[in-house]
């Protein structure tokens, strides 16, 4: 039994390092993992569903309500698609055994893999836009990063992060960092070598920010550094400390948006976008084009404000609109809201929007009363991402988000239960 349970959590500590590596990998690690730690419950006879009660109980009522919102929708098949990549929101504060041991202890240990993993991956990344840099013409060695046919680049945005979407890897790296930010804080007694260890991750993954050239990454990068700068002058009056920060932050980001196309090519999106993008909808920019997604969400949203037009339909009805709005490229590529906000109110109605913000903020409430500051900054990231991209609509994006969200909540719901423990005994 002991065998069985060892065997579950190693699974885990291998399912959370495999998430930058993409769902190639991380995929067939997660389904062993869920087979294993099911099997378990036999053997060991120690499951009880009273442990999904509470905030983890959130994220099953609204993977509930895509199911009500399957029952609505005309493409069967759509939906079915849809709640099959959602199903992680489900099984994972179900079947997660926090309240082992072995889980229970290993919580800081699975955060630290995490981000042993983010850095594992940025250096397979790097090597490979190495390798595919050097070509050997006619004998000789020739360095060339630049790709003709494209015009992009071996280390920079999609070109970089080949096994997972540049967004996603992103978010993981923030968090990652945000992980790291909090070992820090206890850097007198940390060893000189888990101390080279923490900073040469961070700086690699730092790096990595920069050449995801991540919109969404950046501004999460940004809101990270701002927090950081308003902890470290208000909370511990470093003022020296916090303006130093704040010049080498101004002047990284003046290097990203005057070295990198793609962000200052986004800063000159967004002005040609007001000028000409909201009469223009069939421009190809890409900022023109998400603002045009988001009115079409819109306009579905205000003919199906309460229930929404089903889980299965929404790309449907999204390809409607672009159609009539003349959106070519949306229309070729089936493109979804990219906001998870609008896409949930469109598939379930405002009762799944609720539902949604629920997910997220209640807990993230209680993460701000208990002084559980990881907890709030995992939700605040995912909360700003979700407004870029539907998140819990690709297995990257929502596997990454039920195992973050089920970790961390855990121990929001493990602290409540200590505390109704504590007054029992007292």
């Amino acid at each position: 039994m002991r065998f069985i349970s060892q065997v579950d959590s190693l699974a885990f500590y291998l399912l959370i390092f495999s998430l930058p590596f993409g769902k190639s990998i991380f995929v067939p690690i997660l389904f062993v993992w869920l087979c294993v730690v099911f099997f378990s419950y036999f053997i060991n006879r120690d499951y009880s569903f009273r442990w999904v009660r509470g905030l983890l109980s959130l994220s099953v009522v609204f993977y509930l309500l895509q199911l009500v919102g399957l029952a609505t929708s005309n493409n069967l098949g759509g939906g079915l698609f849809d709640m099959q990549l959602k199903l992680s929101l489900l099984l994972l504060p179900i079947l997660y055994p926090h309240w082992r041991e072995s889980y229970r202890q290993s919580k800081q240990k699975f955060l630290i893999f995490f981000a042993s993993g983010c850095a594992a991956a940025t250096i397979l990344y790097l090597g490979y836009a190495i390798f595919r840099s050097c070509n050997l013409v006619n004998g000789s060695w020739i360095w060339q990063s630049h790709i003709p046919a494209t015009g992009g680049n071996f280390f920079l945005n999609a070109e970089f992060s080949y096994l997972i979407h540049p967004s996603y890897l992103a978010l993981y790296i923030l968090v990652a960092i945000l992980i790291i930010g909090f070992e820090l804080r206890r850097w007198r007694s940390i060893r000189p070598a888990v101390k080279f260890a923490l900073i040469f991750d961070t700086l690699l993954l730092l790096a990595s920010i920069v050449l995801l050239q991540s919109r969404a990454g950046i501004f999460g990068f940004g809101l990270l550094s701002f927090v950081w700068i308003l902890y470290l002058v208000f909370a511990k009056r470093r003022y020296i400390l916090g303006v130093g920060v704040f010049f080498v932050l101004m002047g990284l980001t003046i290097l990203v948006f005057t070295k990198f196309n793609r962000l200052s090519n986004t800063a000159k999106s967004l002005e040609n976008t007001i000028d000409f993008g909201f009469n223009n909808q069939s421009k190809e920019d890409a900022t023109a084009t998400r603002i045009w997604i988001w009115k079409s969400a819109f306009s579905i949203i205000k003919e199906h404000p309460v229930w929404g037009v089903g889980t299965g339909d929404v790309r449907d009805e999204l390809q409607k609109q672009y159609e009539i709005r003349g959106m070519t490229t949306s229309a070729q590529l089936r493109h979804n809201a990219h906001n998870q906000y609008l896409e949930t109110w469109l598939g379930t109605g405002i009762f799944g929007l609720l539902a949604l913000l629920a997910m997220l903020f209640v807990p993230l409430w209680v993460g701000v009363k208990k002084g559980d500051w990881l907890v709030v900054g995992f939700l605040s990231l995912c909360s700003v991402s979700f407004m870029f991209e539907s998140m819990l609509n690709t297995i990257a994006g929502v596997g990454f988000f039920a195992i973050f969200y089920t970790i961390l909540v855990s121990r929001l719901t493990d602290s409540q239960k200590q505390s109704v423990l504590s007054s029992q005994r007292g």
